[in-house]
């Protein structure tokens, strides 16, 4: 059995060493926790969709029944969008997008459907359109005001979308 000088990892300074990493350890696990449960930013926590919340949420409910936490096989979000369309116009991981509110989903619908979205590394991606979603040429087919709220958008690329 070998013996160890005080301050040498075992004995007393060992205890303190053992004390000190689980104090670490807690600090390490409170502070993921406040991120994930911070505010979103001001920009994003006011976020106003382009075509209006009413027609938005309505989008959501056709596509998903509205559920933010929607993952299949091939779909996320409320708007059942194509992971790969996803991760072209988010910077949140498909497996974090049921930790994102409504506003942030409805952004990264707004990109992808009008005005694209630039990534952390610098690299633009252009906008798809709406007509890739199912619910979108559903309802834009039936529904007056939504042909309108496209066609007479004050933002010209929603307007260019305009059929």
């Amino acid at each position: 059995m070998h013996r160890y000088a005080p301050g040498h990892g075992r004995g007393e300074c060992g205890g303190r060493q053992q004390k000190l990493r689980e104090l670490i350890r807690r600090i390490m696990v409170t502070t993921a926790v406040l991120v994930l449960l911070a505010p979103v930013s001001p920009v994003e926590a006011r976020w106003e969709p382009v075509l209006g919340r009413d027609t938005m949420q309505r989008l959501a409910t056709c596509e998903t029944g509205g559920r933010l936490d929607h993952l299949t096989r091939s779909y996320v979000g409320a708007w059942g969008f194509y992971k790969g369309t996803w991760r072209l116009f988010s910077d949140t991981p498909v497996h974090r997008v049921k930790h994102l509110s409504w506003e942030q989903q409805a952004r990264v619908v707004d990109r992808a459907f009008w005005f694209g979205h630039t990534k952390r590394n610098g690299k633009h991606q252009w906008a798809v359109g709406p007509w890739g979603h199912g619910c979108f040429k559903y309802h834009y087919a039936k529904d007056a005001n939504l042909r309108a709220r496209v066609c007479n958008n004050r933002k010209q690329q929603v307007r260019r979308w305009c059929r």
